[in-house]
């Protein structure tokens, strides 16, 4: 990170940035208030006198049903110009809300540890692991983190019927003298106090990654990435406020949704006669990615092609191809000629991360991108992976590298 004050005027031009939230109980409009507030902190600590408005426009859904949306414009209080930064919320937690049991998360976690254990057992990918581990801070944190995680689900799954139940009959005792929230039905309540945060945080992770079609949660999957990838066309075919340039910044699964949204565009821009150019893509710059579990995510998908199935296994590494390192494509005399042709070359990938954030990591598993290592002070768990919002060093790096 570099450390150096930054000498910045208001940026010229358009600027729309998508923010994605990730895992967790997320409210409306709450990512966009972080990110534009402590934007706005580091423009004014630079003596920037700004401008804040609230704005609404037409946009469509994939199905083509109008909706209005609201974001916010930051331009400068003193000047003449027409220079902006817009801040767009892509907002899909609703989608994922209480949509999965916990024995299913567990499953989840374990298939998870075992491809990150794989992956790092492969005598290729032996200097990956004694890379990492060269931080004295890391050795203690590092080491497939998900086993701990995995080792909490086990036991919680084991004693979450139990404390239901003490809960529940403690709430039926107490009920003549609650009130507010407490006055919901005590069992639906007693999910809600026993459930611990990180459970939460990692179901949403885990309906995410369902790619089997044949999964109750695959449609939830699409879903996203659908209204996702409508969202970003929607901003660079936006002729009223004909951004110059599109930044997707997506946290946590975020940054996931935010990957798979680009991977789609590069296929879809590959069916297009003109490779996208109609579609505008030339106007995204940036990708910005942060408390991301992409790498993760990455192993789960690759135990889905089995050895023997190299018809298959090539077809899902070309359908995500996107930036991903040649080291990690299988050689085969067959199937080597890509029908994805992807035009996003212009793209710059910043990839923050923090050793306390369980859920981040340092990204092998792609190229060309830039991994920045966070220094904020934190302990380990959702306090690390919650502090890139409010870390002004986050904010210092970006406006240096797109603004």
């Amino acid at each position: 990170m570099n450390n150096q004050d930054i000498n910045i005027k208001f940026p010229k031009g358009h600027t729309a940035f998508l923010v994605i939230h990730g895992v967790g109980e997320q409210s409306p409009f709450e990512t966009m208030d972080y990110f534009a507030q402590n934007l706005i902190k580091f423009l004014e600590a630079r003596n920037l006198q700004i401008k804040l408005e609230h704005l609404i426009t037409k946009r469509k859904l994939s199905t083509g049903y109008p909706w209005t949306e609201s974001f916010v414009r930051i331009s400068s209080a003193n000047s003449q110009a027409e220079d902006l930064i817009d801040i767009h919320e892509y907002y899909w937690a609703p989608d994922t809300e209480n949509k999965i049991s916990i024995p299913e998360i567990l499953q989840w976690a374990e298939r998870t540890l075992q491809g990150t254990i794989d992956f790092y057992s492969r005598k290729e990918n032996k200097h990956l692991l004694e890379e990492l581990l060269k931080d004295k801070q890391g050795k203690g944190i590092f080491i497939f983190r998900l086993r701990w995680l995995t080792i909490f689900l086990r036991i919680f799954n084991l004693i979450f019927p139990i404390l239901r139940l003490i809960v529940w009959l403690i709430l039926l005792l107490l009920s003549p003298f609650m009130s507010g929230r407490f006055l919901q039905p005590a069992w639906q309540l007693s999910k809600e106090i026993v459930t611990p945060l990180l459970v939460n945080f990692v179901a949403d992770v885990a309906i995410y990654t369902t790619t089997d079609m044949k999964s109750p949660y695959h449609w939830i999957r699409e879903k996203i990435l659908a209204e996702s990838l409508t969202m970003l066309k929607e901003l660079l075919k936006d002729k009223q406020a004909n951004y110059d340039q599109v930044i997707l910044a997506g946290h946590s699964l975020g940054s996931c949704i935010a990957y798979d949204t680009l991977n789609l565009l590069c296929l879809e821009a590959s069916l297009a006669q003109d490779l996208g150019k109609s579609l505008e893509i030339d106007k995204i710059t940036g990708l910005i990615s942060f408390g991301s579990p992409l790498d993760k995510i990455a192993f789960f998908f690759r135990e889905m092609g089995q050895h023997h199935q190299y018809i298959r296994r090539r077809i899902l590494e070309q359908l995500n191809s996107f930036r991903i390192k040649p080291l990690y494509i299988w050689k085969l005399p067959y199937l080597n000629v890509n029908p994805v042709q992807c035009q996003l070359e212009q793209i710059q990938w910043v990839n923050y991360y923090h050793l306390q954030d369980p859920i981040s990591g340092h990204l092998d598993y792609y190229e060309k991108l830039d991994n920045v290592k966070m220094e904020y002070p934190s302990k380990w768990g959702v306090e690390a992976h919650l502090g890139y919002w409010t870390d002004p060093n986050f904010y210092k790096d970006i406006a240096r590298r797109f603004l």
